[in-house]
Order: structure tokens, then C-alpha cells, then sequence
């Protein structure tokens, strides 16, 4: 399907899982999404991690989102990339090589291409010639844009975005506005709470919004001096911004050392969490993250999150 249908209409799109998994109606309604969003004590909502991550589809493909989103995610993980000539696209890497067919091409002669695997030296035209992998094979899928995926999440889903050193601010703004999607993309949550408060300022006065955000409270899986969280809180609390922090990946041996702080702002707050690797994205971690009190989640079993958001809060 081409991109554009893909935008007009996704009720053409079925996913792969669709005789498989039906979300509750309720995990499909933004509204609900929005209120549950700023509800400190709201129900547990899940980030869809570079959208299904190569579950069934490509990470951070424009199909691998909205299998997402059909099937009840909450919240887009996305990483952006600036072009050469200054369009914002979604990859992970700063290179083409892992993600696309572009290693082939190169076997097979194809002499159009960059010399460099950078995408910083691809134009948005060429990188569209590429396709993107799934395990090991080449599939029909193509490169989206940022524009792309706001376009797509607006009205039914929140879009945080990642590595935010490959790509300005202004630029993602500009697409924001462009599309009136005040209400689906986070400020990045590594940014300073004061260029935070200055965006917040500005967007008020351009449009009556505030766009969504949570402070990021935890730098190398370690929770920020204490100093510096109870300023995030206050921070949040005097600027009226919604009371959402952003932790990171969950450790279970870590418990005992972060539950009484934890204890202390969760009642209040919205904190998010992460299970990735191996050896966290488990039964088991997960539990525990819901028993400290973690209530928003990313992890790589999207699937399996969104069956325990159905069974407690939609069954």
C-alpha cells in the first residue's frame, strides 16, 4: 500500500495480528488516552517502542506504527534523523546498513547511491529507493518521514521522540504546527526544564496549548540526585505541566534502593519505565515494575503490554 492511501485511509491497512487480537474499544480512544495521560493515579499505559520493533513489522516503519496504534498502544517511541537536505525522517542509526536493503544494492552494482552510509548524506529522495528489513529479508516498506507519522499518530496516539541530537527542535515544531498536533508529540524529556518552560511558553501563546511532557529523572539507570528530582517535581508543579516523570530501565535488584523514593512522589505523579534487554523484558520485571508503582511502560513485548492493559483495566 502506498504511503499516501496508507494516510487517507487505514481502515485499508490490516495487520498481520488482526484474526489474533482485538483491543478493547476504549484502548483505541484518544480522548480517553489524553484524560488517562494527566491522571497521576490513571491506569497503566504502554509506549510502543520504535513502533512493534520487528515483531511484525520493520522498527520505526510507518506500518510497524500503525500496527501499533490498532492495537491499542498508547504512546510512539520514535528516533528522528535529519537528511542532507534537511528533512526529518525516522531511523534509528545514524546509517542506512542495518536497517535497509542498501548492503544489497551495493552487491548488486547499484551505482546511484552516496558513497557514504550516513543518512546526514542522503537526500529524503534517494533514501526513499531503499526498503527496510525484517529479519533478514527485504520488504516493501520505505523510509518514513517524520511528517508521515505525526500525520498518522494525531488524534490517536502521543509521540515521544528520541535522539534528539541528530535533529533542531524548530524543525519538528514546524511539522507540529503544520499538522495542529498540539495534543500528540511530547518535548523530548532529556531537554533542560527551563528550555522546556521557554517551548511551553511559546506554544501557549502561538496556539493555547501545552504540549505534552515528562521530565526525564534518571540519567545511566541511576536516579538523579535527589536535589534534582524534587526540583523536576517542582518545576512541574509551578509551571502547571502535567505531573509525568520519566525513569528508565527497571533493574529488580535496584528495588529496594529506589522504592522509598518512589513511594514518595507516585501517588502524585505518573512515572514512566523501561524492560528492555534480554533480561528484563519478562513476566517478572514486569511485575515488579507494576508493584513500585511505575504506571507508564516501554518495553519490546508491545503485545504482550497491551494484553495486561486489557485484562486489568478494559476486561
Amino acid at each position: 500500500m502506498r504511503t499516501e492511501e496508507l494516510l487517507q485511509d487505514i481502515s485499508k491497512f490490516i495487520p498481520v495480528w488482526y484474526n489474533q487480537w482485538q483491543p478493547a474499544s476504549g484502548m483505541l480512544d484518544f480522548e480517553e488516552k489524553w484524560e488517562s495521560f494527566h491522571n497521576p493515579t490513571g491506569r497503566l499505559m504502554i509506549c510502543a517502542h520504535r513502533g512493534d520493533n520487528n515483531i511484525y513489522y520493520p522498527e520505526n516503519s510507518l506500518e510497524g506504527f500503525l500496527s501499533a496504534i490498532l492495537a491499542g498502544a498508547d504512546m510512539l517511541e520514535v528516533d528522528v534523523k535529519t537528511t542532507a537536505d534537511g528533512q526529518l525522517v525516522l531511523m534509528h542509526d545514524p546509517t542506512l546498513t542495518r536497517t535497509t536493503n542498501l548492503s544489497l544494492l551495493r552487491e548488486a552494482g547499484e551505482d546511484w547511491m552516496p558513497e557514504s552510509d550516513e543518512i546526514a548524506h542522503w537526500t529524503l529522495s534517494q533514501i526513499r529507493r531503499l526498503r527496510l528489513m525484517l529479519h533478514g529479508e527485504v520488504t516493501e516498506y520505505a523510509v518514513p518521514t517524520l511528517r508521515e507519522l505525526i500525520r498518522l499518530a494525531k488524534d490517536r496516539a502521543f509521540v515521544t521522540l528520541d535522539h534528539t541530537n541528530f535533529f533542531q527542535w524548530e524543525d519538528a515544531y514546524a511539522l507540529i504546527k503544520e499538522c495542529h498536533a498540539y495534543r500528540t508529540v511530547l518535548i523530548p524529556y532529556n531537554y533542560n526544564l527551563e528550555d522546556v518552560y521557554n517551548i511551553q511558553c511559546r506554544v501557549r501563546r502561538e496556539t493555547g496549548y501545552n504540549l505534552p511532557f515528562f521530565a526525564g529523572i534518571v540519567i545511566n539507570g541511576t536516579y538523579r540526585f535527589t536535589k534534582y528530582l524534587y526540583e523536576a517535581v517542582e518545576f512541574l508543579k509551578e509551571h502547571h505541566m502535567p505531573p509525568i516523570l520519566r525513569g528508565t530501565y527497571h533493574n529488580i535488584e535496584d528495588v529496594e534502593l529506589i522504592t522509598p523514593i518512589v513511594e514518595d512522589i507516585r501517588k502524585d505523579h505518573r512515572i514512566y519505565s523501561e524492560s528492555m534487554g534480554r533480561y528484563r523484558d519478562n513476566p517478572e520485571t514486569w511485575q515488579s515494575m507494576l508493584d513500585m508503582g511505575y504506571n507508564i511502560f516501554m518495553g519490546n513485548q508491545l503485545y504482550e503490554f497491551l494484553k495486561i492493559v486489557k485484562d486489568r483495566h478494559f476486561s
